[in-house]
């Protein structure tokens, strides 16, 4: 939809997936995370300044980037088993999760739009390092969430014109 309109406001929901790689960097197969009340992707850049030290006073002359990349955050409030082991950095057999036995967390991160108003949206993330940014709460006054921090990493190998992934927009709700 072409700009202005209304009909590009976003009321955002979705679902988000995420494909554990294994020890050996494998694909262990697509996982919907559950309930996922809040995921955001974040440009971001490192840039350097030069500085003429030609007189007394110091000027700015230039400024280049240096480098640039993209960072995810994300809450999960289902406590299943998987989701457990991703915070806790286990792994499952059966019923139970070995804790801290893989610390190594990368995979890729798919959400699909379901937004309650505005455009929907498809996210592909090809490699993704993430790792648990708060506490696994088993008691609280209040629904229980695990908070998650990612970095965005490239994918020249597998994904040579999209090393990063790819956002696209299938359809106006």
């Amino acid at each position: 939809m072409a700009t202005p309109s209304t009909a590009n406001y976003i009321i955002g929901k979705g679902i988000l997936s995420f494909d554990r790689w294994d020890q050996d960097g494998l694909p262990t197969g697509m996982r919907d995370l559950g309930n996922a009340p809040n995921f955001t992707i974040t440009p971001t850049v490192e840039m350097l300044d030069h500085f003429s030290s030609r007189e007394q006073l110091k000027k700015k002359d230039l400024t280049v980037n240096i480098s640039a990349g993209l960072t995810v955050k994300f809450t999960l409030d289902e406590f299943d088993k998987e989701n457990l082991a991703i915070a806790l950095f286990g792994t499952v057999s059966g019923q139970q999760i070995t804790l801290m036995a893989d610390t190594v967390l990368r995979g890729h991160l798919r959400f699909i739009g379901n937004p309650a108003a505005g455009p929907r949206f498809r996210v592909e993330l090809w490699k993704v390092s993430l790792k648990p940014t708060s506490e696994v709460p088993f008691i609280s006054e209040e629904w229980a969430t695990v908070e998650f921090d990612g970095t965005v990493e490239a994918d020249d190998t597998g994904h040579p014109s999209q090393p990063y992934g790819y956002i696209e927009q299938f359809w106006t709700s």
